[in-house]
Formats: structure tokens, sequence, C-alpha cells
């Protein structure tokens, strides 16, 4: 495990030098200056380098937050007086001093950016340009609805950005670390179970999860916070796993693959009738679709069995990875009445 310094405050600075990731994951608690520190070294690479950034939240109605009166929670104050800012604010663009500086930009809503002149082809060609993007807050909270897809908005918004670009690109992806592991994670197929620093070269991924030191402790002691919820992991930033359903044995006969939507990606084997994994080109007679219109006889009593066996705990998992997913993939099925 990297240890990390003993700073009340995080510093961007370690994981930076890590240049060939494309990715930079920083998960930690509340107030430990994970949004300050990007903010900050976004700013100043733009007063620096002209460098425009583009700022990413979950909703539109959260994007929108950040950009009342002049962006006022977007940029702190004092960073405004350090560059000297003078910021306003036209549809989803930040100026200071009429240069567009930056953009505030939701997942959610991506397909009403595609075409919209985001991606600009000789953006590259001045040696002082970098894609600087940030995900803020990219876990949704604890009982938030779920009504879309994070991984494939995330891809689609970053395609509507960098289009092809694999260079001179930096994205940085916020998180208070919850209960429920971020579906971006399972994205990359890693789940930090320990506190540290992650190198996951071949997904060009560098991930910060970082415990909290003894300053940090003190200052929030005694806080509304800590006296109404001082347990819950977006303070206390560790996350709480259940491994009590991950199967340790070997897998046998493969009984029906389970399928949510076209895409492979969303498709589940079933082992042994009884162990879920994620599936890998097994074949098996048994296909239970779990939304109509997908080209293969939809029941739905099939369907309603699997959630309920979901419900009462009566599947086991390869791993935490297929658990996480699995389940990700029930709560996006629309409303069962």
């Amino acid at each position: 495990m990297k240890q990390f310094p003993d700073r009340e405050w995080y510093d961007l600075r370690s994981i930076i030098g890590n240049d060939w990731a494309i990715f930079y994951f920083l998960l930690g608690g509340r107030e430990v200056g994970k949004s300050y520190s990007v903010t900050n070294m976004y700013v100043n690479q733009w007063k620096k380098y002209k460098r425009p950034f583009y700022w990413l939240r979950l909703t539109d109605t959260s994007a929108k937050k950040l950009l009342v009166n002049k962006a006022e929670k977007l940029i702190d104050p004092d960073l405004r007086r350090k560059y000297n800012l003078d910021l306003k604010v036209k549809g989803d663009g930040v100026y200071d001093h009429g240069e567009l500086m930056a953009r505030v930009l939701a997942l959610n809503t991506f397909y009403n950016d595609k075409g919209s002149g985001l991606f600009d082809k000789d953006f590259l060609n001045d040696p002082n340009m970098y894609y600087n993007i940030c995900l803020d807050e990219m876990n949704r909270e604890k009982n938030e609805k779920k009504s879309f897809d994070i991984v494939y908005a995330f891809a689609n918004q970053l395609e509507n950005l960098v289009r092809s670009t694999k260079k001179r690109i930096r994205v940085i992806c916020i998180g208070n670390t919850l209960e429920e592991a971020s579906d971006i994670m399972c994205a990359f197929n890693f789940l930090p179970e320990d506190f540290g620093r992650y190198y996951l070269k071949k997904k060009r991924a560098v991930v910060d999860y970082m415990p909290l030191n003894d300053k940090y402790v003190n200052r929030r002691k005694g806080t509304v916070a800590d006296i109404l919820s001082g347990q819950s992991s977006t303070f206390t930033n560790q996350i709480k796993i259940d491994t009590s359903l991950v199967w340790k044995g070997r897998l046998h006969k493969p009984s029906a693959i389970i399928k949510f939507g076209k895409e492979e990606t969303t498709w589940f084997t079933l082992w042994d009738d009884s162990v879920i994994s994620e599936y890998n080109k097994e074949t098996c007679h048994t296909i239970i679709p779990m939304r109509p219109y997908l080209s293969e006889v939809f029941v739905t009593l099939a369907r309603d069995n699997i959630i309920a066996r979901f419900d009462t705990r009566g599947f086991l998992y390869k791993n935490l990875i297929s658990m996480k997913k699995f389940q990700k993939e029930l709560e996006l099925l629309k409303p069962r009445k």
C-alpha cells in the first residue's frame, strides 16, 4: 500500500505524475480537498496555458447548480482571488474576462451535446493544449433514483468531448466512498478493498483510495454530520463490502444466459443453477431475457423469478464485480408493480 503523506488536505501532484494514465480516480471522504485540488490545478493551467476544462456531473440538475450566481459553486472564492478571475456564465460555459474557461455538462443529457461543436479536431495541434476533464461526484448517493446507466452516459459524453483522442487527455473522477460500489469502478473491473494507490496499467488508470488521517478525524469530530451519521461511509471513507455471497468453488455447467440488453456486456451466465458470472461466450439452450424486444422469447414469469431470487439472496456470484454489475442491471429495470 502506498503511504499517503500525513496532510490534512489531499494533494494531486503525486498521482498526476503518472502521465501514462488517462483516468485518475480520487476516492475519499467528504471535505478532504479532492474537488478543490482538481479545480485549483485546472484553473492554474487555464491561467498559464489557456487550457479550458470540462466539469461533469451526473445530472443536469446538479450541473446547473454549479452555474448559478456566476458559477460560485464551481470555483471557490479564494481561487477567484488567487487567480484574479472575473467569471460570467452563458449557457453551459463559464467565461473568465470574456474567454471560455470551462464548460459544465451533465451525463444524463449527453445526447443533447451530440453535434454541439464540443470536439475541436485542431485542439491538439497546439502543444500547450490538453484535455482536462473532471467527473465530480461520480457515485450516486444512497437511495438516489437510478434512472440511467452512468457508465453508458459517461462513455458517450467523453465521446462527445474527445472522440478518438488518446494523448494529452486527463480524466479525473472524484467520488465520496459509499456503501454501494461505483458503477464506473465496476466498469474498470476493479473494487478497492483496502486503502492505497492502485495502478491499472491495462486500463490506463490510477486509483487513490484515501485513508483518513488524524488531522481530518479531529477536525470532523463533534460536527453535526459526525453526531448524526458518523458511521456512514461518506464520512468514514470505508467501503463496506458484503462478500458472503461470493462463491469460492469451481463452476461446472452453464444453466442459463440472462440477458438485460442486446449488448453482451449486459449478459450474465448462471452456472450450476446457482452462481452468477459475467458472460464469457458460454453457450446454453436456456435464455432468459429480462426485457422484451431482445430477439428472444420474453416470459414475464421467468424474469420475475430472477428478480425474486435476487431479492431473497438466492444467488451466489463468481466475484464481487459480477455481483455489483448484476445488481446494477436489475436496478436499471423499470420499476415493477
